[in-house]
Formats: C-alpha cells, sequence, structure tokens
C-alpha cells in the first residue's frame, strides 16, 4: 500500500512540473524568439493580456514579470539605453503604446519607459514581420514583453 501510495506521488509531482514547464509563458518565448527568461532570476508573472486569438495566430501580446534576481536578466541582451525604431514605428515606446492601446491594457500596467532600457527583434525569418520588444526596468526589477504578430 506503502508504495501504491509512493508512486501516486511521483506521477503527481511529474505531472505538476511537466505542467509548470508547458504553461510557463518562457517556453512560448523560446519557440517563437530563441530565448527562455533565466529561471535563476526568480520570476513570476504580475500581469498578462493578449489580443484575441485569430486563425493565423496574429495578435499582440503583453506580459509583464517582477524578477527577484535582475542580474541573470541584466545579462540577457545587449540592452539599450536609446531607443531605436521598430519595422512599423519611429520608436520602441511607441509601438508599445499603440499595441497597448489596440488591447486596452490599462494605462498604470504600462512601463516606465524613461525608467528602462530597451531590446528590440524583428521576426527570426526573412520576410517576417513579427516584432518583439523587452523594457527591462532595473531599479524595480520589472521586465516587460510586448509582442506583435503580423
Amino acid at each position: 500500500m506503502a508504495c501504491v501510495v509512493v508512486c501516486l506521488c511521483l506521477v503527481f509531482a511529474g505531472a505538476n512540473a511537466i505542467w509548470d514547464r508547458m504553461t510557463d509563458y518562457s517556453t512560448t518565448l523560446n519557440i517563437n524568439w530563441g530565448f527562455s527568461l533565466p529561471k535563476e532570476a526568480h520570476y513570476s508573472e504580475t500581469y498578462s493580456l493578449e489580443s484575441e486569438a485569430s486563425v493565423f495566430g496574429d495578435g499582440i501580446r503583453y506580459h509583464v514579470f517582477s524578477c527577484e534576481n535582475p542580474e541573470p536578466i541584466d545579462e540577457m541582451f545587449s540592452w539599450q539605453t536609446e531607443e531605436s525604431g521598430t519595422g512599423l514605428y519611429a520608436s520602441c515606446s511607441e509601438a508599445c503604446s499603440e499595441w497597448l492601446s489596440q488591447i486596452d491594457v490599462p494605462l498604470e500596467e504600462y512601463p516606465d519607459y524613461a525608467a528602462c532600457l530597451y531590446w528590440y527583434q524583428q521576426g527570426r525569418q526573412e520576410d517576417d514581420r513579427d516584432e518583439i520588444i523587452l523594457f527591462w526596468n532595473e531599479s524595480t526589477g520589472v521586465l516587460y514583453v510586448v509582442e506583435f504578430f503580423l
């Protein structure tokens, strides 16, 4: 009987670990953009909103993460202090504001652009017009992820 209980506990723990891995947005980032959020950052998602799903997978996704340990996030990319333009907008903050307004994100959930570092990437394939912008507020340990799929 004890062996059955132990086996059930192991199965439950394994299923729980698989579920956590499948529902972690970092896995989605890795599939779509080729990077994951470092586990060492001890991040937790504090806000998210996405446009309605479409047949073609296009739309806007917005996720905000609080990071207990900022150092791994600091080392993820060559963060920029100066905003660059995107494929569709003159600046990252302009693109972000436009996209977030389209999905009705409350203003209090927007990044404080002046306090953030920036990282931008256009789609991973030559003709891909998808875009991702990360805003990293080092002082508060908050990472903002905005994705636009066209």
